[in-house]
């Protein structure tokens, strides 16, 4: 089973629209999201080989106004049973589990309202997990807030998309 690449990137203050426009033309990104919190745009790269992916994230990182960018492969997790829709908000959590717990904090996850996906990746995070909902708020409300208390998080970020762009 493949899984995808998420890149939490930055870029320079007032250029997120340009950069977008540019990302846009991509064919390997399925989803360009503006976010709040740290990062500015999470990207969602289509599954590929590591050869593609790598030479995907150094085309991101050529843009003038990309700063920077924090690749995450999934290797494990479960992909969506429902097709992503338009017009809902959607939330990218960046979670960190107990050592053996990644696959149980996963399935934990799946039963959350609002659930996608969910992969786990190596480095900084040990879990991304994708949600969504008809709001932002509601994807708190339902979603978020119910992470921090499953068994094996330690430490948990969501960012939150607005106007996500999503590529067939």
């Amino acid at each position: 089973m493949n899984f995808p690449t998420y890149v939490f990137a930055t870029v320079n203050p007032g250029r997120s629209t340009n950069v977008v426009e540019e990302l846009k033309r991509n064919s390997q990104i399925d989803i360009i999201a503006p976010v709040t919190g740290r990062y500015d745009l999470v990207l969602r790269l289509k599954p590929n080989t590591p050869h593609n992916i790598y030479q995907t994230v150094k085309e991101i990182r050529e843009i003038s106004d990309v700063r920077t960018t924090d690749t995450h492969t999934g290797f494990d997790g479960i992909t969506p049973s429902k097709k992503l829709e338009n017009q809902m908000a959607l939330g990218f959590s960046l979670l960190n589990c107990e050592h053996t717990t990644s696959e149980q904090v996963i399935k934990q996850l799946s039963s959350i309202p609002g659930f996608v996906e969910a992969s786990t990746v190596p480095g900084q995070f040990d879990i991304v997990a994708l949600w969504q909902a008809k709001t932002s708020e509601e994807i708190v409300k339902t979603s978020v807030e119910r992470v921090s208390h499953l068994d094996g998080i330690f430490k948990s970020e969501t960012v939150l998309a607005y106007t996500p762009v999503f590529k067939a």
